[in-house]
């Protein structure tokens, strides 16, 4: 017999079994992996045609822009988020290195973006 006075009502959020969600999560970090090469490449586009960006290669002037640890350092906080989302069996450490994956994806491409900024 419960102590409840009273039936617990149901969740309005299904709840997704552990090994379901750890699934979609694997599928949906290789997915942004794939489209992060793609994004790059249109970034990269996206500044070539700037006029600062011009100028820098023909005249080497204005040729100001984010250090390169800033770059290597984003890259690799996502490619260890990347493994770790594939490799680890923990929910909670996996949905963090997921969004950890993400962000540092994110934070490239601002960098790529402001590169002759």
């Amino acid at each position: 017999m419960s102590h409840e006075s009273h039936p617990r009502a149901a969740s309005p959020v299904p709840v997704t079994p552990p090994h379901v969600e750890g699934a979609r999560l694997r599928k949906r970090s290789m997915v942004w992996a794939g489209l992060f090469v793609p994004a790059s490449l249109l970034v990269g586009i996206l500044v070539l045609t700037r006029e600062n960006t011009a100028r820098c290669l023909t005249y080497g002037e204005a040729c100001a822009g984010t250090p390169g640890s800033f770059y290597v350092a984003a890259l690799a906080i996502a490619f260890a988020a990347l493994v770790t989302v594939q490799s680890t069996s923990r929910p909670e450490v996996r949905r963090a290195a997921f969004w950890t994956q993400l962000g540092a994806e994110g934070i490239f491409l601002v960098f790529l973006l402001t590169t002759y900024a």
